[in-house]
């Protein structure tokens, strides 16, 4: 996938998990490295939320558990005892070409 404002493609590997905000605790919708290289790094992590994603570029394997806990997600983050914490920065929209 690619973000918004990004070049770089991403692997979704995890959801909700927390991030220290310089000594804040809150979660993102997900956290990813960098494709194909995986992890170099602890700060190749990227953290962002579902709005942040421009563009799916492969849906990867799912099984009923994980259809359940995708179902499920919106319910349960209800119950995360952390903020949600948000990407601050300005993104420009690349205006749709339609292929032309």
């Amino acid at each position: 996938m690619r973000l918004k404002g990004g070049d770089i493609k991403l692997i979704i590997v995890g959801r909700a998990q927390l991030f220290n905000n310089e000594g804040a605790i809150g979660y993102f919708d997900y956290s990813a490295l960098g494709y194909p290289q995986g992890v170099i790094a602890e700060s190749n992590f990227a953290f962002f939320n579902d709005k942040d994603i421009k563009k799916v570029l492969f849906e990867g394997y799912r099984d009923e558990q994980e259809v359940a806990f995708a179902d499920s997600y919106e319910e349960n983050i209800k119950n995360i005892p952390y903020p949600k914490l948000v990407i601050e920065r300005e993104i420009e929209e690349e205006p749709e070409t339609f292929g032309f």
